[in-house]
Parts: C-alpha cells; structure tokens; sequence
C-alpha cells in the first residue's frame, strides 16, 4: 500500500538579465559568415519559434570564433553562474547548445523560453530590432557585439522586422553538467 501527502504551491523565484557589450566587431564579422555557412545546411528554417533562418542548435557549441567569445566574457559568465549556481542550484552548468539566426524582412521569434536550460543568452552580431523581455517591460537593442545573459525561465521575443537589414544573432543555453 502506497500513501502520500502531496502539496502543490507556485513558488516565485528572483530572475535576472545582464546585458554587456564587447568591442570585436572583427570576431562578430567571423560570427556572421559563419551563421551564413550554417544556415545552408539546416533544415529548421522557419519550422521553430524562429521564423527565420538559422543554423542548427549545436552548430556553434565547438566553433572556434565562438568559443572566442565565450573566453572573452568568462568574466561575466563566471560572475552570474557563481551567483546563480551557488544561491539557487547546486549544478556545474556547461554549454548545451548554441545556435546562429538570421532575420530578414518579415521575420520574428515568437515569445518563448529556454527551459529545462538555467542560463541562456544572445550575443547580437549587427545593429537592428531588438529583443523584447515583456516580464521586464524591456527591449534589449540589438548593436554588434552586445550580449544578454538571462534566466532560461525569463520570457522573451522579437517583433516582425520591417527592415531590408538582416539582423544576425547567436542564442545559447548552459545547463547542467553531469558528473561521473
């Protein structure tokens, strides 16, 4: 015989949003042709919460110019993992995923969020329409080499470009490492 007391409460939780800019418009150009090259070989255009074109979701986890960047603000990221790690969850995060997008006229990402993931975030490649973050009443604009760092559960969008401009970006999810 099986008994059980189960109690079910939504519990609230403190999110966040880092935004910080990095001067290597040299390392974003790479980015972008890189994102060109990916885009040729996926098959999930417009088929995602991207309706646009974009690389497959691992094609940037072993990139070189990437991994650039992620050397580049390890500063940030060892700050807000520290914090986010130590206070909330007790999990080593590593990258699981890392993906390119193109947005062209016409073009958006409809409202989402990158759970089961802990720690997402966008590094933006050119200057466009930003990213909209509703819980936060707040637009990220998109300039070439600024990047946000947000809690997976934190909603988040891209209205419809109206624009002859394409807006390149790169989105990626760390969670949590499993240790043997």
């Amino acid at each position: 015989m099986l008994t059980f007391d189960l109690h079910v409460r939504p519990l609230k939780k403190d999110t966040f949003i880092l935004i910080a800019k990095i001067k290597e418009p040299e390392l974003c150009e790479r980015l972008c042709r890189d994102i060109d090259e990916g885009i040729k070989k996926n098959h999930n255009n417009y088929k995602t919460n991207v309706k646009g074109k974009m690389t497959s979701f691992t094609y940037f986890n072993k990139n070189k110019n990437f991994i650039d960047f992620l050397e580049i603000t390890r500063a940030y990221f060892q700050r807000v993992t520290y914090i986010f790690t130590k206070t909330i969850y007790c999990h080593d995060l590593g990258l699981k995923d890392a993906w390119g997008n193109l947005l062209e006229d016409k073009d958006q990402v409809m409202i989402h969020t990158h759970m089961p993931d802990l720690l997402s975030g966008i590094l933006y490649l050119s200057d466009g329409v930003g990213t909209s973050f509703p819980q936060y009443n707040k637009t990220i604009s998109a300039e070439v080499g600024k990047f946000v760092l947000f809690d997976s559960m934190v909603e988040h969008q891209v209205h419809q470009i109206n624009s002859i401009s394409k807006r390149y970006s790169i989105s990626f999810n760390f969670g949590p490492v499993n240790k043997r």
